[in-house]
């Protein structure tokens, strides 16, 4: 994971997000695995290191990227931070933004959290 170190420096200070709360995300969605892959139960799926879901992708092809651009660490890691701080212009930075950055319902967004929570105080290394 460490050749990878530097997307997170640069992408946190794009978006002015925590990179170490970065680094807990992309652990508590695909255990730092570039090529992560997952199809969810409603058909979407959910890809690379930051699991970008790809409901994103007709907003993210106005910036040229696209499925194959998503399994770019890198670019993955850009979209997490984008979308994080645009959670954070949603709901502040709190909680409640980390959480749904994955879920919808309260409940999930609860939960999940406290994963990213857990993930991020037992330290990340990139």
């Amino acid at each position: 994971m460490s050749a990878h170190a530097f997307c997170f420096d640069e992408a946190a200070h794009r978006y002015h997000v925590d990179k170490q709360l970065l680094m807990a995300i992309a652990k508590t969605e695909s255990g730092f695995r570039p090529n992560a892959y997952n199809i969810n139960a409603n058909g979407s799926a959910d890809i690379g290191l930051m699991q970008i879901n790809d409901s994103w992708l007709p907003t993210l092809r106005k910036w040229g990227i696209d499925r194959t651009r998503l399994f770019d660490p890198c670019t993955n890691v850009n979209v997490g931070a984008w979308v994080l701080a645009n959670n954070f212009v949603q709901h502040g930075r709190t909680w409640k933004a980390v959480g749904a950055y994955n879920a919808r319902s309260t409940d999930k967004q609860e939960a999940y959290a406290m994963r990213v929570w857990k993930n991020l105080n037992i330290g990340m290394r990139p």
